[in-house]
């Protein structure tokens, strides 16, 4: 589908509605997708853009014109940490989301290719696309970092293979460990608190109506007011990280949620500049090899933006 440039389809029975026409007519995505599609301009009906719910006359012509992300021509062979028959390991750089918004790429992977923006979902899907084939779901992603974190990441490439690496996430027998730098001077400590979202707010934080979520923080190295921190989150709940350290007043350097014009303003007064990026790093990850069973551990080096901006600001 994403390799032709354009798709014709003639009307023959009118009165459906443009995005559940296609999605029925000619399959492979959800009418979601469809939807999308019709709003970015890539369909045309007669020649003439219409709405997604345009209702269709018998006899009219509707072309499609596939995107062609320029993003598709980037290559995970260039992030690649690790691959054998039944996993990739990736060092993720920060800006790449996960996958598209909403879940229609779920059901219809395509769209991860389509979308708009470079995601790891559709990079998968359209460079090794034996995964999909094999019958492993959500293009074999097991676990997910936040979009402006770095750092390593595995991918399932059988369905056995995601069944194993899900338990481990579920059952807390993967484990992980991250580099972040801090604002202030961080003392060892073991933070246990409920994470969550507050009804009518978007920003996850440490809440009693939360999840529990346990993470241990230790200094590894000492900067100009800030910190180098190893957190090892002890449960997987989606920002725990930094929830806990905006809680212990040393939030991660960077980080749009948690990082405001107080902690621009200590950058300031120290003398430090901005960080490139929210300064949060995967740096290890120890899981069970799904075939052998054995442990297995994965480093992600840490990346050049990283590494610069800790040389600025160590002591």
């Amino acid at each position: 589908m994403t390799g032709d440039k354009a798709r014709e389809v003639l009307v023959r029975i009118g009165g459906m509605r443009l995005d559940r026409f296609l999605a029925e007519q000619v399959g492979g995505l959800s009418r979601g997708c469809f939807k999308d599609l019709i709003l970015r301009g890539c369909v045309s009906v007669g020649g003439v853009p219409r709405r997604p719910d345009h209702r269709l006359r018998a006899g009219e012509l509707i072309r499609i014109d596939w995107p062609q992300s320029e993003w598709a021509q980037l290559s995970i062979d260039d992030w690649l940490i690790h691959e054998d028959k039944d996993l990739l390991v990736f060092n993720k750089p920060a800006g790449l989301i996960m996958h598209p918004m909403g879940a229609s790429w779920e059901t219809s992977p395509e769209a991860a290719v389509l979308d708009s923006e470079a995601n790891l979902a559709g990079l998968l899907l359209s460079q090794r696309p034996e995964i999909a084939r094999s019958g492993v779901e959500r293009c074999g992603l097991v676990h997910r970092l936040d979009r402006h974190t770095s750092g390593v990441l595995v991918a399932a490439k059988t369905s056995t293979a995601q069944q194993v690496l899900l338990t481990a996430f579920r059952e807390r027998t993967a484990q992980k460990t991250y580099r972040a730098i801090v604002l202030g001077e961080m003392d060892p400590v073991c933070v246990n608190a409920p994470v969550g979202r507050i009804s009518g707010m978007r920003r996850v934080q440490v809440t009693q109506w939360g999840r529990d979520a346990e993470t241990f923080f230790k200094r590894v190295g000492k900067g100009r007011g800030v910190s180098l921190v190893s957190a090892e989150p002890k449960t997987g709940r989606t920002h725990q990280i930094r929830a806990h350290l905006a809680m212990v007043k040393h939030p991660v350097l960077g980080d749009a949620e948690w990082c405001g014009a107080l902690e621009r303003r200590c950058l300031t007064e120290l003398g430090l500049p901005e960080p490139p990026r929210m300064m949060l790093h995967a740096w290890r990850l120890k899981i069970p090899h799904p075939r052998t069973g054995k442990c297995v551990v994965f480093t992600a080096p840490l990346p050049k933006d990283f590494r610069d901006y800790w040389k600025l600001v160590k002591k």
